[in-house]
């Protein structure tokens, strides 16, 4: 065995000489796409975590050949080799792999303890095609150019409706696999994407609303970001996802000023206090919680979810806040002392998705339908649906958007209407395919 080791050491040593392995261009990627979906943070199968570097350390030895992880990665017992319930590595990658431990496993990233998302250097997204195949769920949109364009998350793109028609303005190339959310900086300039592709990706990215150009990519993760929102002054930007983390950026350096671990669960939502001192954040954990956006502080949780929760928004009196979810309530309750202070409906089904306008609240309800209640009172103003197609089951409304008077509603079957919210009318409804 001994032999074996001195030969296989001394053939990887060979190869050295035709260029030393880079952890963070070649490694890192190869654990990325195989492994650290079912060993990271929060979910470490046999306890085993590769998500970083440090921790991917405390499973090897440099030059050490028969360790665990590459026993797990070339063993032929399905049993035992990883990844699990899944195609092996390919050869070529368990060789870069054991070439970069037979020459040391170094290290050529800046902070060892960086996920490995972070660290692997920035590519360009894969084009979209020309002309999808069918339509996407519509997961994510808002509006913009004083209410004449429409940006919906589409496949490694953002598409730019007209809202009027239903015709493809632009397309903006260049995102994250899928979109989950979108907001525009309140002077229209910079549109921040949350996107990702689950167990394996996530990305803040900006985008210039007027050339598409990306402008940075303040956050890049192992999981998918669901909630991206600017603060009212267009100076921080929150968001957050499926690692329960609530992170804000200063949007003049889009350098990270805070992190809180803030969930056990997805953070599904994040929403500012108008005074741009606070935010509520909104988790499948079945709680909602405001903090202190300077200092992390949190100020207010309220536990009295029974189910995830979707969506969250401060009232406009400051003093309470209202969310709702899977349990299909829509909750009003104090800051002060997080305790509930009304019910102001209960929905036969998921509540997937809650907005805030200078219109009133907006909740989607089961059956294709969004119900629009009065900002002061949360009095029920009227319902908005989305008629079923012939044969199908009613459609689930996947995001909402709203301007003035017009409220957008997307659908999971790849539907947007336009709605007049000062009388119910709908002004245009069109498939979001190009």
């Amino acid at each position: 065995m001994r032999c074996c080791i001195t030969l296989l050491l001394a053939f990887y040593g060979s190869l050295t000489s035709a260029g030393d392995v880079s952890f963070s261009r070649e490694v890192a990627p190869i654990l990325q796409r195989h492994c650290v979906a079912c060993h990271k943070e929060g979910k470490a199968k046999g306890k085993y975590r590769l998500d970083t570097y440090e921790q991917l350390r405390e499973e090897l030895e440099p030059g050490d050949l028969e360790s665990e992880l590459l026993f797990r990665i070339t063993t032929e017992d399905e049993e035992e080799r990883m990844p699990a319930e899944a195609d092996p590595l390919a050869g070529s990658e368990i060789n870069v792999i054991r070439k970069w431990v037979a020459e040391g496993a170094e290290y050529d990233g800046e902070d060892p303890a960086a996920l490995l998302a972070s660290i692997i250097p920035m590519k360009d997204h894969p084009a979209a095609p020309e002309s999808y195949p069918r339509p996407l769920g519509v997961t994510a949109m808002v509006f913009g150019g004083e209410g004449r364009k429409l940006y919906t998350g589409g496949y490694h793109e953002i598409l730019v409706w007209n809202p009027e028609d239903g015709s493809l303005l632009e397309r903006i190339p260049n995102n994250g696999q899928r979109t989950y959310g979108l907001d525009l900086s309140p002077d229209g300039e910079q549109l921040a994407a949350a996107t990702g592709a689950p167990g394996q990706a996530g990305e803040v990215r900006i985008f210039e609303s007027r050339t598409g150009r990306v402008v940075a990519t303040p956050f890049r993760g192992d999981d998918t970001v669901l909630t991206v929102a600017f603060g009212p002054g267009g100076k921080r930007l929150a968001y957050g996802g499926v690692d329960g983390k609530m992170r804000i950026v200063e949007t003049d350096t889009w350098r990270e000023s805070l992190l809180v671990a803030s969930h056990s669960d997805w953070i599904t939502s994040v929403s500012w206090h108008e005074d741009g001192k606070r935010l509520v954040t909104a988790s499948r954990d079945k709680m909602t919680k405001v903090y202190d956006v300077t200092s992390g502080k949190k100020l207010s949780a309220f536990s009295g979810h029974p189910g995830g929760v979707r969506g969250a928004a401060f009232h406009p009196n400051g003093e309470e806040v209202l969310s709702s979810g899977d349990h299909g309530h829509f909750f009003l309750w104090r800051i002060k002392d997080g305790k509930k202070a009304a019910d102001r409906a209960k929905f036969e089904g998921p509540v997937l998705r809650l907005l805030r306008s200078g219109n009133g609240f907006f909740t989607s309800a089961p059956g294709g339908m969004v119900v629009q209640f009065n900002l002061e009172s949360q009095q029920r103003v009227r319902e908005f649906r989305i008629e079923s197609r012939e044969g199908a089951e009613a459609p689930t409304v996947s995001s909402c958007a709203s301007h003035g008077p017009w409220l957008a509603v997307g659908t999971l079957d790849g539907r947007v209407a336009v709605f007049n919210t000062e009388n119910g009318e709908k002004r245009n409804a069109f498939v979001a395919k190009p």
